[in-house]
């Protein structure tokens, strides 16, 4: 008897799209122009000091933590016996939904978007390193964003967790783009 078809994302509830989410994968960043000075972990960290963030803010699911046998690891990081970079192995090097508590996947999808709010707040803190891959895997990374990751989830619990963050300077900087030639 053959196996049936997986179901496509029309045949999926809200519930099990947003579960397969994936934001971000350390090999999408490793394939392609990644610096060949830089070894391939450096792909991960801007990641990892997410995923620490998130396990900071008790985003992580713990159903998934159990389920993945990554306590140790996660109990590691959030004690800072580990850096952020050490989670890379147990999450595949992903930040995908299912890892995620409902706020957490809400707040992630508002604002992780790639090019958007975590991608322009890490160049606005570590600059050209950024776009190099060449921030290190520390806590002092991590404790020079986190700051600026706890005002953004602030702003977006005040404006009602809405489903794209609102975002100081992106009207402006879509217009840039988007302003018709000669004007």
């Amino acid at each position: 008897m053959p196996l049936p078809e997986p179901p496509t994302t029309d045949e999926l509830t809200p519930a099990e799209a947003e579960a397969l989410a994936e934001y971000d994968d350390w090999r999408w960043h490793v394939e392609g122009k990644f610096p060949k000075d830089q070894p391939a972990e450096q792909g991960y960290v801007h990641i990892g000091v997410f995923v620490t963030w998130l396990l900071d803010f008790g985003f992580v699911d713990s159903d998934w933590v159990a389920r993945t046998g990554a306590e140790q690891v996660a109990s590691a990081v959030a004690e800072r016996r580990g850096t952020p970079g050490s989670l890379r192995d147990v999450t595949g090097g992903r930040l995908v939904g299912e890892m995620l508590t409902p706020e957490g996947k809400a707040f992630t999808g508002a604002y992780y978007a790639p090019e958007y709010g975590y991608a322009r707040d890490w160049r606005k803190v570590f600059g050209r390193r950024a776009d190099r891959y060449d921030v290190p895997d520390t806590w002092e990374t991590y404790d020079r964003i986190a700051p600026l990751l706890d005002q953004r989830h602030e702003a977006w619990v005040a404006a009602s967790q809405p489903e794209l963050m609102p975002l100081p300077g992106l009207p402006a900087m879509l217009l840039r783009f988007f302003r018709p030639k000669g004007h």
